[in-house]
């Protein structure tokens, strides 16, 4: 199932050009460009993964330059907020990549939360979820060689309304968004393994967002 949120539409070729740094303005090297038309492939740091030859990143003096037909595109780096760049055409841009904050609960009180597993011959997983007046809600989180390629998808990166997403130190991806008729997902992931909620109201998400900041998927 996938957010929808503003048409998928390609766009005539754009060229997007710029600078990558941090907020005391010191350039980010090595920052991956994303969602460009390409698969994406994100796994943890601690694999010493070499970029394909297809990837985007940034320079050392933090500059970089791709040409896409996509709508949107996500600039992302380990230890980092990442940010998502709507593509209208040629465009040159200064990106500043904040530092991660700590999550903070919204809500006073998280219901019991209850696992079941659901294990198939391709992956190990686990449902973890609650009870609500509309049935159990819950999370799909596990892993397997194909479980996850580490990254959210092109059309939930695309098609969200709000869109946000951090990369851990770890380089474990955890991004969220909701489309426009309400309904919110959020997705931790690394290069075979995931932990996701799809299709929730807010208040739903709101509290499956408490369980999924612990996190599920380890992230140091």
């Amino acid at each position: 199932m996938v957010p929808i949120g503003f048409p998928i539409q390609t766009v005539n070729a754009a060229t997007i050009s710029g600078t990558v740094v941090d907020v005391s303005g010191k350039p980010i090297a090595d920052a991956r460009i994303d969602h460009i038309g390409r698969l994406v492939v994100s796994a943890r740091t601690s694999y010493a993964v070499k970029p394909s030859p297809g990837d985007v990143r940034t320079d050392a003096d933090g500059h970089f330059q791709v040409t896409t037909t996509t709508p949107a595109m996500v600039v992302r780096k380990p230890g980092y907020v990442s940010q998502r760049v709507r593509v209208t055409g040629d465009a040159q841009v200064q990106i500043t990549l904040q530092p991660i904050k700590p999550p903070t609960c919204k809500v006073e009180r998280v219901p019991k939360v209850k696992t079941k597993q659901a294990n198939d011959v391709d992956y190990t997983a686990n449902w973890i979820y609650i009870d609500t007046k509309d049935g159990p809600k819950g999370i799909i989180s596990g892993s397997g060689p194909m479980y996850s390629y580490g990254a959210p998808s092109d059309q939930q990166v695309w098609t969200s309304l709000d869109y946000f997403e951090v990369m851990y130190d770890s380089g474990v991806i955890d991004a969220r968004g909701h489309s426009a008729d309400g309904k919110y997902w959020r997705l931790q992931t690394t290069f075979g393994e995931a932990a996701q909620y799809l299709g929730m109201d807010q208040a739903t998400a709101e509290i499956l967002d408490c369980v999924l900041d612990r996190p599920l998927i380890k992230t140091p």
